[in-house]
């Protein structure tokens, strides 16, 4: 049984990884795919680069279209494929297997699953190292004994289905389904494309393996900037999908993401904290979904209330990046 793939990569103003990218999916084993390039406006010589290697390799297809994002340049492939499966891989990311593709069709084989999970690894590029491999583990008991929501519960205690479009391979079909498209000039909006995810009922398998390459330019740490745009945008999708009646699993996933979101508010300047405090606490209701570790931390010093256990989380992760650097 042969799986076709479509790879979606959206580029913009990557020339300098682009070749890395492209060519970590054109030298799988595995052959039977279609390589989606969408050129999102990219000023600089990604639509050239592109080009060179669709003229050199029939499954590769060119999308240029105008700057609109990284949901847009996203959806724009998604209207185009044409695969049994889709993942996505960002430009400046790369896959470092080249049996990628065929330990997936492998899979898609043993298990007929609509979702399967695979591993990633970052690469920090000032140190020139890699560094926190995250490589999901499947129980042996998971696909054979326990319900959906039971199996659910295992990826997320686990810390395995986490709020990300690149480390999933998902059946076309469930996607079009619906209809299912990222939502044009939204933040964080792989969150929202998994809380969709969550509210279908998906057979979800994992491969235990890390190939996916996350490049960081610089660490990623809580000492980052974050902006209020990308705050209001996840305050707007947890309270999009917070009033809905919906699974239990969907909560649990949105009490991961108000814990990141806790923490990252809390990095704002005190005015753009201030204004947003009442719209944060207003979610803190969730924290009773406690299935993510992380959760299930803070749910245990909520005692504290609001304002201090926000002020604890923020120094714990502080504590967490320095103690990893």
């Amino acid at each position: 049984l042969q799986m076709k793939f479509s790879i979606i990569i959206p580029i913009y103003k990557v020339e300098l990884y682009l070749r890395q990218c492209i060519n970590s999916v054109l030298n799988q084993s595995y052959k039977d795919f279609e390589l989606i390039l969408v050129d999102d406006g990219s000023p600089d010589n990604c639509p050239v680069i592109c080009d060179e290697y669709a003229s050199r390799d029939i499954r590769v297809k060119v999308i240029h279209k105008l700057n609109g994002g990284l949901s847009d340049a996203r959806n724009a492939g998604l209207d185009i494929a044409q695969g049994e499966y889709v993942l996505f891989l960002d430009s400046d990311d790369w896959w470092d297997d080249v049996l990628a593709l065929e330990k997936i069709n492998l899979k898609i084989k043993d298990t007929d699953a609509d979702l399967i999970i695979i591993g990633m690894k970052k690469f920090f590029m000032q140190k020139k190292c890699f560094s926190d491999e995250r490589i999901p583990k499947k129980c042996d008991k998971i696909q054979l004994t326990l319900s959906h929501v039971q199996v659910l519960q295992e990826y997320m205690q686990s810390n395995i289905f986490v709020a990300c479009a690149c480390d999933k391979v998902l059946r076309r079909t469930i996607i079009e389904q619906d209809h299912q498209r990222f939502v044009k000039g939204q933040y964080s909006e792989d969150i929202e494309w998994c809380c969709k995810l969550l509210k279908k009922k998906l057979c979800i398998e994992v491969l235990e393996e890390a190939f996916y390459v996350y490049r960081q330019q610089v660490p990623t740490s809580i000492t980052a900037n974050v902006g209020i745009n990308n705050i209001q945008s996840i305050v707007e999708i947890i309270g999009r999908y917070a009033i809905q009646r919906s699974s239990v699993p969907l909560f649990h996933f949105l009490a991961n993401q108000y814990v990141l979101l806790m923490a990252n508010y809390m990095r704002l300047p005190k005015k753009e904290q201030q204004m947003m405090a009442h719209k944060v606490k207003s979610f803190w209701w969730l924290l009773v979904y406690n299935w993510y570790p992380y959760v299930k931390l803070v749910s245990r010093i909520k005692f504290l209330g609001f304002a201090l256990t926000t002020k604890v989380l923020r120094l714990y992760y502080l504590y967490q990046y320095n103690w990893k650097k």
